[in-house]
This record gives C-alpha cells, sequence and structure tokens, in this order.
C-alpha cells in the first residue's frame, strides 16, 4: 500500500498531480499519445473553439462573465451581457487564450512549468488578488464547460480516420484522463477541504505570484509570433477542422 501525505496534497502542485494522474492512471504514454495527436488537432482547434462559445452563447449566466474585466485585456468593460457580441473584443481575446490552451495541450513537454500553467489555468476563474480582474466563475460553470469540451474534442477525434481503430481508442482514452487531472487543478480553488496554516498560506501566495508572472510574460510572448502568422494559419486551420465537426 503506497502512503500519501495528505498535508502535501494541498501545498505541493507537483504532489498532488502526481497523485490524482496516478490514481487516474495518465501515464507518459498517454501524454506521448496526446503529442502524436497534434497534427490533427491543431486542424481542429478553431472549430472547436467556435463550439465553446457558441455553447457559452447559449446562457446569459455563462455569458455575462465576459461584460466584467477581463484578466490581460485592457478594454472597458460593459456591464451589460447584452452588450457583448460574438465578434466583440474581449470574445476574440477568450478565444484566442482557449486556442492557445489547446495547442499547449498538444505540444508543450510535459514538466512543472507546463503543470503550473494549467494550475493556472484554474485559479484565474477564482477571485484572487494575483489578478486585474475580480472574475469569479462559479464550479458548477466550469465543471459543466469542462464536460462540453472533452465531449467536443473526443467527439472529433472519434471521426478521425488518420489513425487504426487501436490508436484513435487510445487517443481518446488519453484525452479523456487529461480532462480529469486539468478538472482536479480547477476543483483545488474551489473545494475547501483543508484550512492552510498561514506559513503555509504565505508559501502558497508567493508561489502563485510567481506562476502568474511567468505565465503571462509567456502568453505576451507567444501574442508577438502569432501575430505573425494567425491570419493565415487560422483560414487553413478552420477549412480543416470543419470537416471532423460537421
Amino acid at each position: 500500500m503506497q502512503s500519501i501525505d495528505h498535508d502535501r496534497l494541498y501545498t505541493d502542485l507537483q504532489y498532488r498531480y502526481d497523485y490524482v494522474s496516478g490514481f487516474i492512471g495518465f501515464t507518459k504514454e498517454d501524454q506521448d499519445l496526446i503529442h502524436k495527436s497534434g497534427s490533427v488537432v491543431a486542424g481542429l482547434v478553431p472549430t472547436i473553439v467556435d463550439a465553446v462559445y457558441d455553447k457559452l452563447f447559449n446562457y446569459d449566466i455563462t455569458w455575462s462573465h465576459f461584460a466584467e474585466d477581463q484578466d490581460g485585456l485592457n478594454t472597458a468593460a460593459t456591464h451589460d451581457v447584452q452588450q457583448v457580441a460574438m465578434g466583440s473584443e474581449v470574445i476574440t481575446f477568450r478565444k484566442t487564450m482557449l486556442t492557445k490552451y489547446l495547442k499547449k495541450l498538444v505540444s508543450s513537454e510535459w514538466n512543472l512549468s507546463y503543470l503550473k500553467y494549467l494550475d493556472w489555468v484554474g485559479h484565474i476563474h477564482t477571485t484572487t488578488p494575483l489578478k486585474k480582474s475580480s472574475i469569479n466563475v462559479e464550479y458548477i460553470h466550469i465543471n459543466a464547460l469542462m464536460g462540453y469540451v472533452a465531449a467536443v474534442v473526443v467527439g472529433a477525434l472519434q471521426k478521425c480516420t488518420e489513425w487504426d481503430d487501436d490508436t484513435r481508442d487510445n487517443i481518446v482514452n488519453a484525452y479523456n484522463k487529461f480532462f480529469w487531472v486539468q478538472n482536479d487543478l480547477f476543483s483545488r480553488y474551489y473545494v475547501k477541504e483543508r484550512v492552510l496554516s498561514d506559513k503555509e498560506k504565505e508559501a502558497v501566495k508567493r508561489e502563485k505570484e510567481e506562476q502568474a508572472n511567468a505565465v503571462r510574460k509567456e502568453l505576451r510572448s507567444e501574442s508577438t509570433l502569432n501575430a505573425v502568422v494567425g491570419v493565415a494559419a487560422g483560414l487553413v486551420l478552420g477549412v480543416v477542422g470543419a470537416k471532423y465537426l460537421r
């Protein structure tokens, strides 16, 4: 029987990930399969992103979050859900962030730096003094969205003909496991299972500040590069993606 340090699950990101991924069975082989799918998934990304935001647009309670200040976007919030159009600057910005997330998933090396990015994705949706906005997306919506993203991605992968049946099934299984890992990195900021000591809180705060600054720096760097190639690539990949989500 493996011994697990209860307190470290809530204070040590790598330790928590190792436990959750080990329990689920998300392995190096699964990570490699996700990377292997990259050439196909790249073509699906624009259509997946559009499907996600079409779903969010269906409900005022999810769309209303885009009427508030957005961390990383220097545009005044409307504070009126009726004023947030699908083609608005804020939605374009949010779509770009989701696009980066999906592209990182199929290309990033699985190390502590990437794990901190996945953790930041969960943390940034909650109220925290480490970001400029005060948006707090309630977990019920995060959970529903994660389920929908997983369903759209898996549904698209199941239609792919580039792989044999066994490879496709293994890739789909790898993505299913990944989304549960990501969901845990959301839930850790919503489900309060343990109260941290003042010393632990201070250590976690310092780590989050460093993490947030590192991620923002990386995203700014990527934005500069993406501005050069984004338009042409988007047109090509959108055509390819439509093939699988029709």
